[in-house]
């Protein structure tokens, strides 16, 4: 799955800022045991990105390699994100159809959708 510089970035920054709720929530909806086993698949993801970070540091695109497993709670995390983002966003009054960073993610929403249907 390639993506760009930007979708990159945002996608690691996010998940790096989430990883605490995302932990709480996966150990409370999935118990202590299977918790752990959800924090263990994302945070290789997480590392996963980092990793071809500071391969590649910062280039045009990335091409990221995830098992069906990685892909799967990727693609939930990210549909849960974007519309926890725009539900908070249409509590608030904010217009979100133009905002960057919900641009982005749900870019990368697409891109694991399309990778998890091939």
């Amino acid at each position: 799955m390639f993506l760009t510089n930007e979708e990159f970035a945002m996608l690691l920054l996010h998940m790096n800022i989430m990883r605490k709720e995302i932990k709480k929530a996966l150990k409370r909806n999935y118990g202590l045991f299977e918790g752990k086993k959800k924090v263990a698949c994302y945070d290789s993801i997480t590392a996963t990105l980092s990793e071809q970070l500071e391969q590649k540091g910062e280039c045009d695109s990335y091409n990221i390699e995830l098992n069906d497993e990685q892909a799967t709670m990727l693609h939930s995390f990210l549909s849960f994100y974007t519309a926890e983002l725009k539900r908070q966003a249409e509590q608030e009054n904010i217009d979100y159809k133009e905002n960057e960073t919900l641009q982005l993610l749900e870019s990368v929403l697409r891109k694991v959708e399309e990778w998890c249907a091939a």
